[in-house]
């Protein structure tokens, strides 16, 4: 009874007593408790601001980058610029890969905000921002503003590190890594991948021809109907469909939340997905008698474009069921607490501070590089082959696609009471984005099956030997390239722009092609042929230095 009396006195006293926590609060200064939070809610929002700043910075900095246009700066119609966007190899869309980069990492701005505070190696900062900074300088200088996506990359991730730690570096990189898609593919590539998906399409959509019993014959590039004929350009070929859908799935993965296992095979199957569609977008052009119009021709390949999205998601849905490693969702973690953080505000005016050296860097020259002198090759042909009679040929520019030349000379010539053309295509090397360096040089046109090809030595040089055939017309081709350093060194020139630098080369590349007609494949049919391509190439072989090293230069082909 004692205790229960104690109790309820000691309830009673707690409910009477008068809140001493008040009047210790009402007894301290006005706002003395609320300035901790003032100062912090401070300091965020002049962070905030700073960041804020930085990105217009930097914004400014890549302006060029912002309306980049890869091929031409021709005003085209609101219709070609949708064709253009989703199905021109060349196009990269850099405001589209930046405005998906952005909203990739505002969809992590709690997760990054969490990391803000922890602190990252110095290093990794400072190598970043230096690699950062010096291809973002070479790129202005080499006229090269594709190349200024790359450049962010390395600047996002060095600030993330210096603000967040290596934490915030791992949220970042997935969002950042989609600048890569903002830099065209360099031409020497993208002209070897064109030839390579023209071809396999054409087959592709034979065979779907074949499956719904539509008679038909491919031929190279050409599919053949018996009311007609198809060709696959290289806006069929499918590249940009591979492009456009790889960042659709981009989309996916981070809206679903994908990782590991699950994340590489849905990438895995967007290249083979968009091969399809783009297959069954040919089949529709086919069927299609309104094809040739403009908006209807984009508004199919958008269709199927989106019903690639859905292809994927089914797959999506299947690779969920396996219950593969990073299909599910990764569990929330608990925020920490942010005490014993450092301050960035310190770290934020670095980060503006650097995004101010892009900017300043923005506003240096390009280099002043000389394109070396170099003879025409009509000229060169003329004097060299004077005495033969001889008319210009027409090139086959709709097969030819983005391969890019100088200059070019397409003749034919008469050698023992044959035809026998010569085509000779000179680089341009101010141009990037386009090359010279195709397989498709080794065609006189659309539609040439190769039936054989060897390598021979023709006039002192390497070349390559074909037997062409379509239909019953046969042809006997010779081609070779002249001071080419190959795919991949190509590749690097145009992708960083050394035609517009110091260190530019100093020979100019030369494709060759000769082709004449072949009365069959038989042996002497062949030897006969190929002693017309070999008479005429001895006689123009000692002009090929005119038209590769500058004039005055004693270098040797």
């Amino acid at each position: 009874m004692l205790r229960t009396f104690l109790a309820d006195r000691a309830i009673q006293h707690a409910m009477t007593a008068p809140d001493t926590t008040d009047a210790a609060a009402s007894s301290r200064p006005a706002g003395g408790k609320s300035r901790p939070a003032a100062s912090r809610r401070s300091q965020s929002g002049l962070a905030a601001l700073g960041l804020a700043a930085s990105v217009v910075a930097a914004g400014a900095a890549c302006r060029e980058l912002l309306h980049f246009q890869p091929l031409t700066n021709m005003q085209v119609s609101l219709t070609g610029e949708v064709e253009d966007f989703f199905f021109e190899p060349s196009d990269s869309s850099p405001l589209v890969v930046l405005g998906l980069c952005a909203w990739l990492l505002w969809r992590r701005r709690k997760r990054l905000s969490a990391c803000w505070g922890r602190s990252g190696p110095v290093a990794l900062t400072a190598a970043c921002w230096a690699f950062s900074l010096a291809l973002f300088t070479w790129s202005v200088r080499a006229a090269a503003p594709d190349l200024q996506a790359l450049a962010l990359i390395p600047a996002l991730l060095g600030a993330g590190n210096l603000l967040g730690g290596l934490a915030a570096v791992r949220w970042m990189a997935f969002p950042v890594s989609v600048l890569v898609f903002a830099v065209p593919i360099p031409g020497a590539l993208l002209n070897q991948i064109l030839w390579f998906l023209q071809i396999q399409t054409a087959e592709f959509t034979g065979l779907l021809l074949g499956l719904i019993g539509v008679p038909n014959l491919v031929s190279g590039d050409r599919i053949i109907l018996s009311d007609g004929l198809f060709a696959i350009i290289e806006t069929c070929s499918g590249v940009r469909s591979i492009e456009t859908l790889l960042l659709l799935t981009v989309l996916m993965v981070d809206l679903f939340e994908r990782r590991g296992v699950h994340a590489v095979l849905l990438f895995v199957c967007a290249p083979l997905v968009a091969f399809l569609i783009n297959g069954l977008r040919c089949l529709g052009l086919i069927f299609n008698p309104h094809a040739d119009v403009a908006s209807i021709h984009s508004l199919q390949g958008i269709a199927m474009l989106l019903g690639g999205v859905l292809i994927l998601y089914f797959i999506d849905g299947l690779l969920e069921r396996f219950s593969l490693p990073g299909g599910s969702p990764p569990k929330a973690v608990a925020r920490e607490k942010r005490g014993g953080r450092a301050p960035i505000g310190g770290r934020v005016a670095m980060v503006l501070s650097f995004s101010l050296v892009l900017f300043a860097a923005s506003w240096l020259g390009a280099f002043e590089a000389d394109r070396p002198e170099v003879a025409r090759p009509v000229d060169m042909l003329a004097e060299r082959l004077e005495g033969l009679e001889s008319r210009d040929q027409k090139n086959d520019w709709l097969f030819l696609g983005t391969v890019d030349f100088g200059h070019i000379a397409h003749r034919r010539y008469a050698v023992a009471g044959e035809p026998v053309d010569v085509f000779i295509g000179q680089a341009d090397t101010g141009s990037r984005i386009r090359s010279y360096l195709s397989p498709k040089v080794a065609f006189p046109g659309s539609g040439w099956i190769v039936e054989s090809e060897r390598p021979i030595r023709i006039a002192g040089r390497d070349a390559t030997e074909r037997i062409l055939r379509k239909g019953a017309s046969r042809l006997l081709v010779v081609h070779w390239f002249e001071a080419s350093p190959g795919v991949w060194r190509e590749t690097l020139r145009g992708l960083f722009g050394l035609d517009a630098s110091p260190i530019a080369r100093s020979a100019v590349p030369v494709a060759v092609r000769l082709s004449t007609p072949l009365s069959s494949a038989k042996r002497k049919a062949v030897g006969i042929s190929r002693e017309r391509l070999t008479r005429l190439a001895e006689g123009f072989a000692p002009g090929m230095h005119d038209l590769v090293a500058p004039r005055g230069s004693r270098r040797a082909i």
